[in-house]
């Protein structure tokens, strides 16, 4: 189903979903857009994807899984609630991110808190028609343009959104603000992505997933790693790292935590013994792109890499991932 919603209605949609969901929306804090609980701010459409992905909002950067209480030798064990919440801005590379985490963390054995806070989630999408300068989600095939994994899409046509429902609650938060829309049509739509994509193609017309693969074994893993500081920042705020760090706080009493973690730094890979098979930067780095770009795809059948560019804007060292491989 397909609708045009005025711009000046949005805020009003978003109050009505209110009353079922808690509404997450990018919001300028300190002159940066960021995913907050929203409240009726203006939203920040037009500034670039928040740097911290929406895929920490299902992989925390820290979580309690779970806290415990000792009585008598016993344990009583109590799980955190998780609320229905609706995410709102969610770009066409972040939600290919979230369909891969869910091939990896829904499969058995899955990830219970996660796959309760996937249930409890609405997605609000938005077409990306101003790509950002570090994009390259075209030659990923993950954007500029959603196709699945939302429940409402939004695509600015300029003095209006085209709403397009992609679920049966998608439905439901259509219905709920029937008044507001008026039928549509993707005419207007399909001439803005392929603008949007032929702008992404045409900025680094020599990349490619099979290009990327090609050079993993031709690249200077060693010259690289010298310019790398190995902070692991591309990798928190990379929508498709998973690794984490599990530990228990407190004895008798206290909690289980899960902590972001990244294979960039050594030490992830340091065993209990002191030994580390990864001890050199440079194989950890290789081994970063061969995870993004070989063994994800033959887990999930989806790239690693959405290019989303934001390892390129936090990298301290000044490193661009995709000249990498030119």
């Amino acid at each position: 189903m397909m609708f045009f919603l005025e711009k000046r209605d949005l805020p009003e949609l978003l109050r009505r979903a209110g009353a079922f969901f808690e509404i997450i929306a990018p919001v300028l804090i300190n002159g940066e857009p960021q995913l907050v609980s929203w409240r009726g701010e203006d939203l920040a459409l037009s500034a670039p994807n928040p740097l911290l992905p929406p895929t920490r909002l299902f992989l925390p950067p820290r979580e309690t899984l779970f806290t415990y209480l000792q009585e008598s030798g016993l344990y009583t064990f109590e799980v955190p609630e998780v609320r229905n919440r609706l995410i709102f801005g969610l770009r066409p590379c972040d939600l290919r991110a979230l369909s891969l985490l869910d091939r990896i963390m829904l499969a058995e054995p899955f990830d219970e808190l996660y796959s309760k806070r996937r249930r409890s989630t609405a997605i609000i999408a938005l077409n990306c028609t101003e790509p950002d300068e570090s994009c390259f989600c075209a030659q990923m095939g993950a954007g500029p343009e959603a196709h699945e994994g939302f429940d409402l899409l939004l695509t600015d046509l300029g003095e209006r959104y085209l709403l397009e429902t992609g679920s049966p609650a998608g439905i439901m938060l259509a219905r709920a603000s029937e008044e507001l829309l008026e039928r549509g049509d993707d005419v207007e739509k399909r001439k803005l992505m392929r603008e949007s994509r032929d702008r992404i193609m045409s900025a680094r017309p020599w990349l490619s997933p099979e290009r990327m693969r090609s050079r993993l074994r031709e690249i200077d893993w060693r010259s690289l790693s010298e310019e790398c500081i190995s902070c692991g920042g591309c990798s928190f705020v990379c929508p498709t790292c998973h690794c984490f760090t599990i530990a228990d706080l407190g004895l008798p009493d206290g909690e289980r935590i899960r902590c972001a973690d990244s294979c960039i730094l050594s030490g992830f890979h340091r065993m209990a013994s002191g030994a580390n098979p990864k001890a050199r930067a440079e194989e950890r780095l290789s081994s970063w792109y061969m995870e993004k770009l070989e063994h994800m795809p033959v887990r999930t059948g989806l790239l690693g890499c959405v290019g989303c560019g934001r390892c390129d804007r936090v990298c301290f060292s000044g490193l661009h991932r995709t000249d990498i491989f030119r």
